[in-house]
């Protein structure tokens, strides 16, 4: 809800939506949008001693106060919640001439392009604020309404079709045109009157502002120019100018120390007289082979091997008219994906100079406050550095899929990443966000969508269900039964979803045609010309009963069941319960053939109908008898008839693995985590999206180390909503030594500590920044209840 204070202000930002007049949601070139600029000039005689701003724009802006960017946004919105942002503007101001300018890129409503970025029919801006200036000074308003200037920019194209930028639709082709006229705003003057609703229903900024820091784009790998390698690196490490020659033609591949989202800026001037400068940047995550079928099917090794590999990647192409004694600056309008650029600089009839490069990382701010050292793992501290770098790029207003392709927002991907930043951080509110956007997504028949916001709506079959255990997740970490409470009306009409596709034989079955019922990345797993989707499995296709979502929906049944005890709702939970048990006896009797379950039901399973998920999905749901848990899990895990499992998916198998005992965990735990070791040794600073594809080489479901590392190895994670109770079960069986902190909720901090004395004996220390009730549960002891506690020592003496 929104407090009267902040009504008044969306009462204000309703009112002052100004857009430029003639507008058409469309182009007769190949773009997917365009961009208007916005610009407020004033004066001031004395500095201002404050200057709030509240914003927002349609479909998204940046803001420069007197050429300085202070400000991206809108964050992620959709039809019915979009956000407004508030800043104080007063540091970037001063005496003398200023101005404020908005950047607004409005992606056509009419496209189904640049899917990530949701907007309206109408595109807009609204700014409402004033300069406040020292006692007894005049106040100057700034809002949109009044005195502002709007310039429709024709120069650059966002084009469509092309086969590297199939989501975003950020890619930039820019040429000279003659510049249009600044002009006067036309005010919409739109009312909401008897419950009307206008094209943007505001809500306050719900997130922080992104965190920015400098990208190292230092190293040259490649360099066909005048200019030397050396006076190249000079310029990239120190911004030392580059005199390029006229006529002259510039190749060069350069390499960020990291994997990076970033904005970028390029700056230049001629030289003497007028010139002009045509640029090419390529952005790739890393040298590769030969595709198997781009952009989707890729062949990655050694990312950094430019002898056996080549660049391949989407790309900016613009030519700069350099006036002369004018400096031009290009900077994409959307931050870009990279860990190597390929630059192709041709100049004008005469010289230029090439003043400056900047890369600026933005991101979410995620504010580690979680540790981890393990002195006798050579690759552990690398596996936890490199998982949250792969987050922090994968998040900016969002949960982000992948960065370089769709920055997308998916339930099934963020349910699991957002229990990586739990543990990290202890902030909720990019999770709060999400899961408050998913619910606003709900269709007809009750299901969220699968990714949101979404100019292109989509539903993938489990992935409502993933939302439930998002819902589940948060209010055991953080206790907020009232926001968990408000959610139990979707939560129900999902779950109702699922029941009323339970078919005679007691299983889900019969999705709809237009719902994918896609499951992870699996090599067997492709499309056919009569089921063209992927990632579903083969068998089932022709039944159209697939069994793991018949063992996610008793899955997700249960863990819904203790959240609507935990709320005050005990009366769902028999229901839920019950259902879910319903639906593991038809599993344990038509998908089960008396050694694995099957990927549909028995009587049909042919060589290809085996998977790991199932095996997995059966022991997380119940199905799996507890004295059949590690066998199943075991066999399908070695043995190569089984469709394999993804990076995603590991998770949920170190979950299955943990119900089947810490035998079994501990084994698995000496080879789960050889791919990441893999990606380290072949030169990656992030984690690729899968092994199958290889379509992109950062994708956060991979930094399931994070989790793996604090619940599992040093053992501490909440069993209680609010993080009131936690379970403190060290595996110190694997490990010497560790030093690890982890977040328990917004206002706790675990301190777990062991080392290995003589004989092998562990001494084990857990401290907690505020006392909770603790368990605790030694390698080969039972549980024991310690109360209410902050610190607890204990001692492990091998057998």
């Amino acid at each position: 809800m929104v407090t009267d204070e902040e009504q008044k202000t969306i009462n204000k930002l309703q009112a002052n939506w100004i857009w430029v007049p003639g507008w058409v949601d469309s182009s007769k070139s190949n773009t997917a949008g365009r961009i208007v600029r916005f610009r407020r000039k004033f004066n001031l005689d004395t500095p201002a001693t404050r200057t709030l701003l509240h914003f927002s724009a349609d479909t998204r802006y940046k803001l420069y106060i007197n050429r300085i960017r202070v400000a991206v946004g809108p964050a992620r919105s959709s039809l019915l919640i979009w956000h407004y942002d508030t800043l104080d503007i007063a540091p970037y101001l001063g005496s003398g001439s200023n101005e404020i300018r908005f950047e607004v890129l409005q992606y056509f409503a009419a496209s189904r392009g640049a899917m990530p970025f949701e907007r309206t029919t109408h595109a807009g801006l609204t700014v409402v604020g004033s300069v406040e200036l020292e006692a007894g000074a005049a106040v100057l308003e700034l809002t949109s309404g009044v005195d502002w200037q709007a310039q429709v920019d024709d120069s650059i194209l966002f084009p469509m079709g092309l086969v590297d930028d199939g989501f975003l639709h950020i890619s930039e082709r820019i040429a000279p045109t003659i510049p249009n006229p600044w002009i006067t705003p036309v005010l919409y003057g739109m009312k909401t009157l008897n419950g009307d609703l206008l094209p943007w229903r505001l809500r306050p900024r719900a997130i922080p502002m992104a965190e920015e820091s400098p990208v190292a784009v230092s190293t040259v790998r490649a360099c066909q120019s005048t200019a030397s390698i050396n006076d190249w690196t000079a310029h990239l490490a120190a911004n030392r100018t580059i005199i390029l020659p006229g006529g002259s033609s510039h190749a060069l591949e350069v390499q960020a120390h990291v994997h990076s989202t970033a904005f970028l800026q390029w700056t230049f001037r001629a030289k003497a007289k007028r010139s002009q400068i045509r640029l090419r940047v390529t952005y790739s995550e890393g040298y590769e082979l030969e595709p198997r079928n781009y952009p989707f099917f890729r062949t990655k090794a050694d990312r950094l091997d430019a002898e056996k590999g080549h660049l391949i990647g989407p790309y900016d192409e613009l030519i700069l008219d350099l006036p002369h004694g004018q400096t031009v600056t290009y900077e994409p309008f959307w931050f870009r994906t990279f860990r190597i650029l390929r630059l192709e600089i041709s100049v004008g009839p005469e010289p230029a100079q090439l003043l400056s490069f900047d890369a600026t990382q933005v991101n979410y701010p995620l504010a580690v406050k979680a540790s981890w050292k393990e002195p006798g793992d050579k690759h552990s501290e690398q596996i936890w550095d490199v998982s949250i770098r792969t987050m922090r790029n994968c998040m900016f207003d969002g949960y982000s899929d992948c960065p370089f392709y769709e920055q997308l927002q998916y339930s099934g991907d963020s349910r699991s990443v957002g229990l990586f930043h739990y543990l990290l951080s202890g902030d909720d509110l990019l999770m709060r966000q999400a899961i408050t956007n998913f619910a606003s997504s709900v269709t007809p028949e009750g299901l969220t969508q699968s990714r949101f916001p979404s100019h292109v709506p989509q539903i993938i079959a489990g992935f409502p269900l993933y939302w439930i255990l998002q819902v589940c997740d948060h209010h055991l970490f953080f206790g907020d039964t009232s926001y968990a409470h408000s959610f139990l009306p979707r939560i129900d009409g999902v779950l109702d979803f699922f029941e009323s596709h339970i078919d005679d034989l007691g299983l889900v079955s019969g999705m709809p045609e237009d719902v994918w019922q896609y499951i992870d990345w699996v090599t067997t797993w492709g499309a056919t010309d009569e089921h063209p989707d992927k990632g579903v499995p083969t068998s089932g296709r022709k039944s159209n009963r697939h069994t793991y979502f018949s063992m996610l929906y008793a899955f997700v049944l249960n863990q819904a069941a203790k959240l609507v005890r935990d709320v005050g709702r005990p009366g769902y939970a028999g229901e839920y319960e019950s259902r879910g048990e319903s639906v593991v006896q038809a599993i344990k009797a038509h998908c089960f053939d008396g050694r694995f379950f099957t990927d549909s039901t028995a009587d049909i399973a042919d060589s290809l109908s085996y998977s790991q998920h199932c095996q997995v999905f059966g022991v997380l749901c119940g199905a799996a008898a507890p004295s059949d848990r590690a066998r199943l899990l075991t066999e399908s895990f070695a043995e190569p008839k089984f469709s394999k499992f993804s990076y995603v998916m590991k998770f949920y198998a170190l979950r299955a693995y943990a119900l089947a005992g810490d035998d079994a965990w501990e084994v698995f735990w000496a080879r789960v985590w050889d791919p990441w070791r893999a990606m380290l040794a072949n030169n990656l600073s992030t984690w690729e999206e899968d092994d199958v594809r290889q379509r992109s080489d950062c994708h956060a479901w991979g930094s399931v180390p994070v989790y793996e590392y604090c619940t599992g190895l040093a053992g501490i994670r909440p069993i209680a909503p609010g993080s009131a109770k936690v379970l403190f079960k060290p595996r110190v069986r694997l490990s010497e030594a560790v030093e690890a902190k982890v977040a328990l909720g917004r206002e706790n901090l675990a301190i777990v500590s062991w080392s290995t004395r003589a004989g092998g004996e562990k001494h084990i220390e857990l401290r907690l920044e505020k006392a909770v009730q603790v368990t605790s549960q030694l390698p080969g002891c039972k549980e024991e209840e310690h109360g209410v506690v902050d610190r607890l020592v204990l001692r492990y003496i091998p057998s």
